[in-house]
């Protein structure tokens, strides 16, 4: 038996269906001590569980580009993190007993893993920076020049007019201290000291809550994860060197669906090969948004080089039970492919429009989901 069809058979969303979003508090904190005192509440900041997997997938992608190996780990990394979300709160909460298995070291991993795909949703989407890079591969592959002193932070950040180029950091923990977080994940931005101007610096920690409270078992606790961040602009007039950038911002997206050849391309040439008409790999829609041409990924699940999944077989495996073609599919629009291919210097801006079952993500990728009639 084909193995990806064994995890499929053994684990099923539960409630994936329903899409139901998770809302989570947003508190801003000013970048001194970082005190809670200080702190700002903004609006709750919401998302589904759909969204949560895809980003997930998308930071762990930043850093196997290389890897081709790594593929099916990410897979099990994310059925791993899907099973541990309570899908039956509003909230975002973890399921308290799934987290209590977990060896110590396995924690520290699953929160780190999730926290950074929930946290990157949030500055790709709240903050304006859709454009997110390993740091360590904007270091080898682009010519800013990006050297530190101690450890690294985890990725540069790009905004959505290719104008401002940012340092983040990703931490997350269990019921922890977010002033903590804040205060090491600022110590790793500002380790960077070259280059000398970097237009903005984002600490981000995800507190995250349980969903049980056994320290008053009459009274349960209405709990609420919460994103906590600091976002420190500079005045910088420097140019910076954008494309390249934009380019190894897509690379993960081209890992994440399969198509290697596109990455080893952006890695080692610093180019995006055009999609052709007749295409094996991708499709053109120009129906389901007749303004905006769309790639969608063929049908996954066959194997390339008897090794990997080819296409969107990471969702897929995630989504076991939507066997049709029509009610699942990644994509990702024409026009970020052509500003690509031309090396076109700007940014993309997001249709507005609303189109039924479209989830539509801040740098032009997309997810077409439908529930299934059971």
């Amino acid at each position: 038996m084909f193995r990806g069809q064994i995890i499929i058979d053994a684990f099923r969303l539960r409630s994936v269906n329903s899409l139901v979003p998770f809302n989570l508090d947003v508190y801003k904190y000013q970048a001194t001590d970082f005190l809670k005192s200080a702190r700002i509440q903004e609006e709750d900041f919401s998302l589904d569980i759909l969204d949560v997997a895809y980003y997930t997938g998308r930071t762990i992608c930043t850093y196997t580009l290389t890897n081709q190996e790594l593929y099916f780990d990410i897979i099990s990394s994310l059925l791993s993190h899907l099973n541990f979300v309570d899908l039956n709160n509003n909230n975002l909460t973890l399921s308290e007993s799934r987290y209590k298995r977990l060896r110590d070291f396995s924690k520290s991993t699953r929160i780190g893993e999730m926290a950074q795909g929930i946290n990157t949703y949030f500055v790709t989407k709240r903050l304006g920076f859709p454009y997110f890079i390993d740091y360590d591969l904007a270091k080898e592959k682009t010519n800013l020049g990006f050297e530190s002193h101690g450890k690294s932070p985890d990725f540069v950040i790009l905004n959505s007019t290719l104008t401002k180029v940012g340092l983040y950091e990703s931490k997350g923990n269990m019921n922890g201290n977010a002033t903590n977080d804040l205060l090491s994940a600022f110590i790793q931005i500002n380790d960077v000291y070259s280059p000398p101007c970097i237009d903005c610096k984002t600490p981000v920690s995800l507190r995250f809550q349980n969903n049980n409270d056994h320290s008053n078992k009459k009274i349960r606790k209405i709990r609420k994860s919460s994103i906590n961040y600091a976002f420190v602009e500079t005045d910088c007039s420097t140019r910076k060197e954008n494309i390249p950038l934009k380019k190894l911002h897509y690379a993960s997206w081209f890992y994440l669906v399969g198509d290697f050849s596109r990455v080893q391309a952006i890695l080692e040439e610093n180019n995006v090969p055009q999609i052709n008409e007749n295409d094996t790999f991708y499709e053109l829609d120009n129906t389901t948004d007749k303004k905006n041409p769309i790639y969608w990924v063929k049908q996954p699940l066959r194997l390339e080089n008897n090794s990997f999944l080819n296409g969107s077989g990471i969702f897929f495996f995630l989504l076991g039970h939507l066997r049709s073609r029509e009610n699942f599919k990644i994509g990702i629009y024409k026009k970020i492919i052509d500003s690509l291919v031309n090396e076109v210097d700007e940014g993309f801006q997001l249709p507005e429009e609303n189109i039924a079952y479209l989830k539509k993500y801040p740098d032009g990728t997309l997810l077409y989901f439908k529930e299934d009639k059971l």
